[in-house]
């Protein structure tokens, strides 16, 4: 069985009709613009998919509501990603689409499977959202590109804040685990309309 306490970190892939929010602003090295998940460290009561919930409203003013993954894959987040299909055994919470593992404290990294109806925008510490299809994922990760280049190609950027344009956009490795995601299980990218919205709102970005 597994405890909530041996998750340190959650995180989510958010499917906004089709679009996948992630995180983008300067690495630490200040040499290229990091493309990360949704998502942060686990607080103290919290389950994983309360801690993914919550760093989604906080990080993209959004409230995700939880989709059964096809499969739980896990991998070994010390080394190359190798995603392999187990069971997650944790009662009580949503079930996770990916599961990082370190074997050498058995510590848990979940990231769970959402869906959205509401706009996203850049809160808290997030400096810009992209929104990305599965063909921007698969050419962020073909090619290299820089944030401009990525917007001028018709890619979608949510900016709240001023980052350099000229640096090239180096996806993190959820970015690419995404994307094997996506070609074991396209359908998980498809839009997802449980109720008419009227108000006009979506995951477009404004202006």
């Amino acid at each position: 069985m597994i405890a909530s306490d041996s998750i340190v970190t959650a995180g989510v892939f958010l499917n906004c009709r089709g679009l996948f929010p992630f995180q983008v602003g300067p690495t630490k090295q200040g040499t290229t613009l990091g493309v990360v998940r949704i998502g942060g460290h686990r607080e103290d009561g919290e389950t994983g998919w309360q801690c993914a919930a919550r760093e989604a409203l906080e990080e993209a003013a959004v409230q995700a509501l939880p989709v059964t993954p096809p499969a739980t894959y896990w991998y070994d987040a010390s080394a190359e990603p190798e995603l392999a299909p187990r069971d997650w055994l944790l009662v009580d919470d949503a079930v996770p689409i990916l599961v990082g593992i370190r074997e050498s404290s058995r510590l848990l990294a979940p990231i769970y499977l959402a869906y959205t109806e509401d706009t996203p925008v850049p809160s808290a510490e997030a400096k810009a959202l992209l929104l990305l299809s599965p063909a921007d994922i698969a050419a962020l990760i073909d090619r290299p590109q820089t944030l401009e280049q990525f917007i001028a190609s018709g890619g979608k950027a949510l900016i709240k804040q001023d980052i350099p344009m000229h640096l090239p956009l180096e996806p993190f490795p959820q970015v690419r685990m995404l994307h094997t995601l996506l070609q074991k299980h396209p359908d998980i990218a498809l839009p997802r309309e449980n109720k008419q919205r009227t108000d006009g709102s979506g995951c477009e970005p404004n202006g």
